[in-house]
């Protein structure tokens, strides 16, 4: 990827993300949440759609490594390092985006000294950074070896970062490989169950919340793992074909995504069939703020066409071709944030109570007028210029991809 023509024009665009959006950064650190168009009714806005857009560009490369580490799948094993390094920066952009929306960074002590232990985000906080940690230690022991190998040879590019990762270490043996590789494996293994906690609580913290109708079903749960795993799924696949780490494998990944397009759009329509036959106007009215509101456009355009339709015809009608194959998935995952904000601000749009718009009148005690201002679309747009620098500048200057190339010889089929 490093050698491409579009490396510098990303991490160019990346650079002059994170200098724009500096400013709606700077404003939310001084003014907190008075910088943002939230108010009491619609407290939960972009960013929560922002950060569970990351959640499930984490799943696809979570699952690939489970699939590669714990299973020992052989065909994966090409970009399970990606794929390692793809959970790492997905998990570190959503820590930063969902604590923008947290707010007031100088009551975190609080937290630490006088924790609620029944509360989900308290849960959510506390697997959020096992899994970072879990990540970190599992891409440091993916690339050590050829961290060391790079730090003993001449020409490498940031040599000097090899040797400072390297920590002095100027060989690596076969019995460092192998116990490399059973650490790796034993990371893994510890990774499934917090991870499948990790998905679970913040599916939890969305589907127990009673007064409402979209989020509060038995289909919330099992969406947010197959919307994650699509969109994540995606990720992987489009990196692969990006990297030319084997255009066999975006075939295969191609045929599950489509598998999983579909499932999505199953359960969406099961969705909206349930809601309308309940009859209840408060389920009508959120799935009609979807498809008929004012930004209706967001769903048939969008989601519908640009994320769904279009992906679903070349994965169906061009599999065989991997840029077809990789143009769907790219599409999935642009068009993906109308996915997250059709699911994260209908379901606020609608008073739960009647006549409560007439009680006060404040534009923050409007649910009808909500729409993401400049400095929530700044903080937006600087963690993903974040994430794409990170990643960009991760892919050119650690062996991502080259580690990849020796890892099917050590998974077991």
């Amino acid at each position: 990827m490093h050698d491409n023509r579009y490396y510098k024009i990303l991490v160019g665009l990346a650079a002059a993300g994170l200098i724009t959006g500096t400013w709606g950064v700077v404003n939310v650190l001084l003014f907190g949440k008075r910088a943002t168009a939230l108010g009491s009714y619609v407290p939960w806005g972009l960013w929560v759609a922002v950060y569970l857009f990351f959640l499930g560009l984490t799943a696809g490369a979570f699952l690939i490594t489970i699939l590669t580490y714990v299973f020992r799948v052989r065909i994966f094993a090409p970009i399970g390092p990606l794929s390692a390094f793809t959970v790492l920066v997905a998990i570190t952009c959503e820590v930063i985006i969902i604590s923008f929306d947290l707010g007031h960074f100088s009551r975190v002590w609080r937290f630490l000294v006088n924790p609620g232990w029944t509360s989900m985000i308290f849960w959510m906080v506390v697997f959020t950074n096992a899994m970072i940690i879990i990540y970190a230690l599992e891409c440091y022991f993916l690339l050590r070896e050829s961290l060391v190998q790079g730090a003993q040879a001449e020409g490498t590019p940031a040599r000097w970062l090899y040797r400072l990762l390297s920590f002095g270490k100027t060989d690596f043996t076969e019995a460092d490989r192998q116990a490399d590789h059973r650490r790796v494996r034993l990371l893994s293994i510890i990774s499934l169950p917090v991870g499948l906690i990790f998905y679970g609580i913040n599916g939890a913290i969305f589907a127990i919340l009673l007064n409402r109708p979209i989020w509060n079903g038995a289909l919330t749960p099992l969406l947010f793992i197959v919307t994650a795993l699509l969109s994540g799924g995606a990720l992987i696949t489009f990196l692969t074909y990006i990297f030319k780490v084997d255009d066999a494998l975006v075939h295969y990944l191609g045929h599950v995504i489509r598998f999983l397009l579909v499932v999505f759009l199953f359960l969406e329509a099961l969705q909206f069939f349930v809601g309308y036959r309940t009859g209840m106007p408060i389920n009508r009215a959120s799935l009609d703020i979807i498809a008929f509101g004012p930004y209706w456009w967001v769903f048939w355009v969008f989601h519908i066409l640009l994320g769904s339709a279009l992906p679903l015809y070349l994965l169906s009608f061009r599999h065989e071709s991997a840029q077809a194959v990789a143009a769907a998935c790219f599409l999935i995952i642009i068009t993906f944030i109308a996915v997250r904000l059709n699911f994260v601000i209908p379901d606020q749009a609608v008073y739960k109570l009647e006549g409560l718009e007439a009680t006060f009148y404040h534009w923050r005690l409007r649910t009808d007028q909500y729409f993401p201002n400049l400095n929530e679309w700044l903080v937006s747009l600087w963690v993903f210029s974040l994430g794409l620098l990170a990643f960009m500048l991760g892919s050119k200057y650690l062996p991502i991809v080259s580690a990849g190339k020796g890892e099917a010889e050590h998974v077991e089929a």
